[in-house]
């Protein structure tokens, strides 16, 4: 589906609102001010018929030099431009305001209407015809048709809308497969509906009962009911005209400029890095940390722009620069945009969103001047691989990077596996990718933190999966768990019983250890059965975590048996204790508690968990109050 757009552009009074009621039979002017003055102040909608039955956006904006914020929050998702030139008045200020802005804005067609013809003779006319070519040449429009009418008799108006239906077939058909966005330009409240929002869809398809998210505050909204060029519809897309009634928002809760989107898709920014053209035929320099106002889909905010690459920059130069925002947009890599100078109010040019949420820079940074170069010019793959790299340690999605990108799938997904093939990026999961150069960053660090660790403590398997995360993560992280197994099948780390240790890590003893084992395994030898519990044991010693685990190095190596958690024996005993048991029950037949004591000649405090423990293991099994051994 090809849905378009067309808009207006030109001078106050040369007839743009009655041009388009001539063309569409439609009044757009709808403000009693407007009315009264015959003047155009607010944006203006309608649609134009085309053939095939499908319907074409018109957007009427203000020529007034003080209404040009209104012109701006709606000429720039426009993809045919009306340029309206009153055959009576020939070019004037805002004819070329509008046309630099247009220019600005990458519009790629247009058409040049002159009106008034009526009023007019055939050699003035003429004149100015050659005056209007003379003034778009070297600009988009210089091989654009230019067609003289009469709104007020009808004349050239034929002619006008074939060439427009012409030119729509030139339109290249939007994609619905990016997400959704729609820049609010109205807003307003319907009784028994509630909140109700227009603007031009940009971008994505949208359809009733969708959750979308409002930037750059964050909230969230449900599409209650949609309505495209004034009819009930079920869904919208791309390039079309488009009235939202939202419920979970109200009106005071949102303003022109505000963006609807599909949620995570954007990120509410304080900062862009752009490449900024002055225009040709201003006569200001900018200089660095110049303070203007932006103009970005229908926003408007002031600004200051620190240069990076230069000084200043004059007419018709560019350069890469940081817009730092005075109040937070919401905007995406390859918006365009418009910049003024607020005192005096002039138009001095505009260039190309970047990075929509940079990272702040210092002026003449040769790595952020590279990379935005890169941004600027460099292929799909070479940009993708720029943004997961700058996204890997916030640990962003892979998804929602797609997202704020606005690329298809599919496209997104050719790029991804051609970096992993190129061993450039790394999949941790599905929808987690890391730069190369991040993750080894990020294991040499796990590679520091381990191993100090090890250095600290020689005896331990190693750091509690809990701490690593901690101290490798800097706090609590969703994805820590899966980058931390990523380690552990690459062969980098161990994870065992809730420890990480390196890979290549050795439990070693130092002499002084290897003495304090030998004390440690003598005291359990020489307390018999009888021996001191295990914490006991541990505060004897003068460093009590070491002997704890310097017993559990004791139980691995199968010289002392754990009987539960406070008891420990050396096997020595354990096994003469086992023999003497078994012997007793096949000569007896049978034990009890205080017979297993007395022939231990111990106490019933051992006895009991001993006893125990042999049950659990199958050796014996208890019937009411003896023991006899386990049969299978």
């Amino acid at each position: 589906m090809k849905s378009i757009i067309i808009g207006t552009a030109g001078h106050i009074d040369h007839g743009k609102t009655s041009l388009i009621k001539a063309l569409t039979g439609r009044e757009t002017d709808h403000l009693k001010e407007e009315m009264k003055r015959g003047i155009t102040i607010e944006l203006g909608f309608t649609f134009f018929d085309l053939p095939n039955g499908e319907k074409a956006g018109i957007i009427d904006v203000p020529g007034h030099e003080k209404f040009i914020k209104n012109m701006l929050a709606g000429i720039g998702g426009i993809d045919i431009v009306l340029m309206v030139i009153a055959a009576n008045e020939g070019v004037m200020p805002q004819t070329r305001e509008h046309l630099d802005i247009l220019s600005i804005l990458h519009i790629q067609h247009g058409l040049v209407v002159l009106t008034k013809k009526d009023i007019v003779d055939d050699e003035w006319l003429q004149m100015v015809e050659e005056e209007v070519k003379e003034e778009i040449r070297g600009t988009f429009l210089e091989n654009a048709p230019l067609i003289p009418v009469s709104s007020v008799h009808g004349e050239g108006i034929e002619t006008l809308k074939e060439a427009i239906i012409k030119m729509t077939q030139d339109i290249r058909v939007k994609s619905n497969n990016t997400p959704f966005r729609l820049p609010i330009d109205r807003l307003f409240t319907i009784d028994g509906f509630g909140t109700v929002v227009t603007g031009t869809q940009t971008e994505g398809s949208l359809k009733s009962g969708d959750e979308v998210m409002v930037y750059p505050t964050g909230q969230s909204a449900k599409i209650r009911n949609i309505q495209v060029y004034g009819e009930k519809a079920q869904g919208s897309f791309a390039g079309q005209r488009v009235a939202l009634n939202l419920a979970n928002i109200k009106k005071d809760e949102i303003q022109r400029g505000y963006v609807l989107a599909e949620k995570d898709s954007m990120e509410e920014t304080s900062m862009l890095d752009v490449r900024l053209d002055l225009l040709k035929n201003t006569d200001r320099e900018l200089k660095n940390n110049t303070r203007v106002s932006l103009y970005h889909g229908t926003s408007q905010v002031l600004c200051r722009v620190m240069i990076l690459n230069k000084e200043l920059i004059k007419a018709g130069e560019s350069c890469y620069a940081q817009v730092r925002l005075e109040e937070k947009i919401a905007a995406k890599k390859g918006d365009y945009f418009v910049i003024r100078f607020y005192s005096p109010v002039e138009t001095i040019g505009g260039g190309i969103v970047l990075d929509a949420n940079p990272k702040k820079h210092k002026p003449y940074d040769k790595v952020a001047i590279e990379e935005l170069k890169l941004l600027e010019t460099g292929s799909e793959k070479d940009i993708l691989e720029i943004f997961i790299k700058k996204y890997s340690l916030t640990f962003k999605p892979l998804s929602s990077i797609v997202k704020q990108l606005g690329k298809e799938g599919t496209q997104a997904e050719k790029c991804i596996e051609q970096l992993v093939k190129e061993k450039k990026v790394i999949m941790i999961t599905k929808d987690l990718a890391f730069h190369h150069t991040i993750l080894r960053a990020l294991e040499t660090n796990l590679e520091t933190i381990l191993k100090e660790y090890h250095e600290e403590n020689s005896l331990r398997l190693g750091m509690s999966l809990e701490e690593c995360r901690n101290r490798l993560f800097k706090g609590k992280n969703k994805w820590a768990d899966s980058i931390l197994k990523y380690f552990h099948t690459a062969g980098k780390i161990i994870i065992q019983d809730e420890r990480v240790a390196l890979s290549a890590f050795k439990k070693s003893y130092t002499e002084e250890q290897k003495k304090i084992k030998g004390q440690v395994e003598e005291t359990y030898y020489q307390g018999g059965w009888m021996v001191p519990f295990i914490t006991d044991v541990a505060k004897s010693f003068q460093d009590p975590q070491e002997v704890m685990q310097i017993i559990q190095d004791l139980v691995k190596e199968g010289i002392l048996i754990k009987i539960d958690s406070n008891i420990y024996l050396h096997r020595f005993f354990y096994e003469k204790a086992l023999s003497e048991i078994k012997s007793f029950i096949r000569e007896n037949e049978s034990i009890t508690l205080g017979q297993f004591r007395d022939l231990l000649e111990t106490s019933r405090k051992y006895a009991l968990p001993l006893l125990e423990y042999f049950d659990e293991q199958k050796i014996t099994i208890k019937k009411e109050d003896w023991r006899v051994l386990f049969t299978n």
